[in-house]
């Protein structure tokens, strides 16, 4: 795209995706995306895009090698124009430009797995997400204290939570700077300690849980910020069960890979990053 598709592609973001607010997407857009990085379809002699896909590239370890990863992201199509296979040409598009720039495999975090299978995708982490009432957890948001986040020791901390897994993106300071501008959003909770850090959105009395890493030997429910009735959380299928109501298994990343020689061990992949 170039800078004045980009801009109004927003548009076709928040009519796909409402439940992301003007603020996540323009943070997205000004941050994590660029218009290199989206592939749109378009009718004739307009500049809005009707269905695109951001094709974002990361680093990824998988069995403890970094990989040049394509992050697909934002995939939608206005409502009025789903049907008519505009999603499939734009991944027919995509997969050649993968490859053309050198890309080893391409991962997705699906809002319908069986779609996504019809264009190679298989998943990779499962995941699930226990719902639990703060009457049931002691000493929450007490144990450590919270300290005003820093993108460097972030980055650090990260690090040294996902270095044996596989399947989460490799991040640096840059990427923990604007993290934290995300997480600055006035429903936003950003929660951080020496020893982890807990992001997620407030509604109400509830704390949706998006982001939860820490040190190994730490217990995450430790790391939950005080001050919500109910917490919602991701937990990885390998992990034990903690207290609470547990959601069914759920898909949560999918792969496809572009080279042969990507090894996928999912006894090491772990499924509570947010691409």
């Amino acid at each position: 795209m170039n800078e004045t598709e980009y801009g109004l592609s927003k548009k076709l973001w928040l009519e796909c995706f409402p439940e992301d607010g003007e603020y996540f997407v323009e943070h997205y857009y000004s941050t994590r995306s660029k218009p290199e990085y989206v592939l749109g379809a378009f009718e004739i002699g307009e500049a809005a895009p009707v269905s695109m896909m951001h094709i974002i590239p990361v680093m990824m370890r998988f069995n403890g090698i970094a990989r040049r990863i394509a992050l697909v992201a934002g995939v939608c199509t206005c409502p009025d124009k789903r049907g008519r296979g505009l999603c499939t040409s734009l991944f027919d598009k995509a997969f050649d430009i993968m490859s053309e720039r050198g890309f080893d495999a391409t991962v997705l975090q699906p809002f319908d797995p069986a779609f996504y299978e019809r264009f190679g995708y298989k998943t990779f982490i499962w995941r699930k997400k226990v719902a639990v009432s703060a009457d049931k957890l002691t000493n929450i948001g007490q144990t450590y204290e919270n300290i005003s986040p820093d993108p460097a020791a972030l980055a650090r901390l990260y690090s040294d939570a996902m270095r044996d897994h596989d399947g989460c993106t490799i991040r640096d300071e840059a990427y923990f700077s604007s993290f934290i501008g995300e997480y600055s959003a006035s429903d936003a909770v950003l929660y951080v300690t020496e020893n982890g850090c807990c992001a997620g959105y407030a509604d109400g009395n509830r704390l949706a849980v998006t982001e939860l890493f820490y040190r190994r030997g730490i217990d995450p429910v430790l790391l939950l910020p005080a001050g919500f009735d109910e917490y919602v959380y991701p937990v990885s299928v390998l992990c034990g069960s903690p207290p609470g109501s547990g959601t069914a298994i759920e898909p949560f990343s999918m792969i496809k890979t572009l080279k042969n020689d990507i090894v996928i061990d999912p006894c090491r992949c772990f499924g509570f990053d947010r691409y």
